[in-house]
């Protein structure tokens, strides 16, 4: 079933506010909150509205993330290349034809990837898509992109749940550099998309944050130093990677909840739709 953005999440009780309420109690109790506060310069008694995304996924370990987002009572986005969940490619190319599809491991793999991907919709996450490849779309012939945004939107159909169904660009190209290249945009409004980008990066793609607390501490900075929240950008998956994850986030994003906590409160991505993450694509569909 497809939900509007604005009633996504829309079901949440008076128990479930409670609950999120007893939890910050807790949280800021269990982890000394007045210290992240010093270190990061944030403002005494402010918390951010924060929306965590996730992108380049479905990967083996997004059930770690899965895990994670489900004993912390907090709705995320996924934004997802197609190409990983079509099976029935990978079964063509890269399967021996005299052999049992179980045999394969390569479709197997796939499979599963599918079956996290439906978990993730079952356990009422946003899902995305994040274009059938992993590619410089504003470097591509509009041709290729419009069919490779269109595929990328047939594959998805049976996890896509908002509608409009929400896109992000790999690398963000064509949307920071809309202005001059903007064919991709435009593609996606013809074909039905809504962009969302991100305000706020965790940059832990880059292999020199992984280490430490690094990745944490750059969302922190970026909360306390603009005093404001907004979709952040981790990674789930890897755009190099069919199968393999992104190692270091999925295996300490349970750390890094609770001192953002301190000054983070984390909300479901309609929340946002009223304001820069919708309002800047909204604008750009009635230019």
């Amino acid at each position: 079933m497809k939900i509007t953005l604005s009633s996504f999440n829309r079901g949440c009780s008076l128990f479930s506010l409670f609950l999120a309420s007893l939890l910050w109690a807790q949280i800021a109790t269990a982890v000394d909150c007045q210290a992240y506060r010093e270190r990061f310069q944030c403002a005494e008694g402010e918390r951010y509205p924060l929306h965590l995304s996730f992108d380049d996924g479905p990967a083996l370990q997004t059930v770690d993330v899965l895990d994670v987002l489900k004993r912390e009572n907090i709705k995320a986005t996924f934004f997802v290349i197609a190409e990983k969940i079509e099976c029935d490619r990978i079964q063509k190319e890269q399967c021996n034809t005299n052999e049992p599809a179980e045999n394969c491991q390569a479709y197997q793999e796939c499979l599963t990837r599918r079956k996290i991907l439906a978990r993730t919709r079952d356990e009422g996450h946003t899902i995305g898509s994040h274009a059938y490849q992993h590619l410089h779309y504003a470097q591509q012939p509009v041709e290729f992109v419009r069919q490779h945004f269109q595929y990328s939107r047939e594959l998805l159909e049976p996890f896509l749940n908002t509608e409009p169904p929400l896109f992000r660009l790999p690398y963000g190209d064509g949307w920071f550099n809309r202005k001059d290249k903007p064919a991709v945009m435009q593609a996606l409004k013809d074909l039905g998309f809504i962009h969302i980008n991100w305000p706020l990066s965790a940059f832990d793609w880059n292999p020199d944050n992984q280490q430490g607390d690094k990745i944490l501490a750059n969302v922190m900075e970026q909360m306390c130093s603009r005093h404001q929240g907004g979709v952040v950008a981790f990674h789930d998956g890897v755009d190099t990677e069919m199968h393999q994850g992104r190692l270091f986030t999925t295996t300490h994003l349970g750390e890094w909840i609770a001192p953002l906590r301190c000054v983070a409160d984390f909300k479901p991505l309609s929340f946002f739709e009223k304001t820069h993450v919708m309002r800047d694509m909204r604008a750009y569909q009635t230019e």
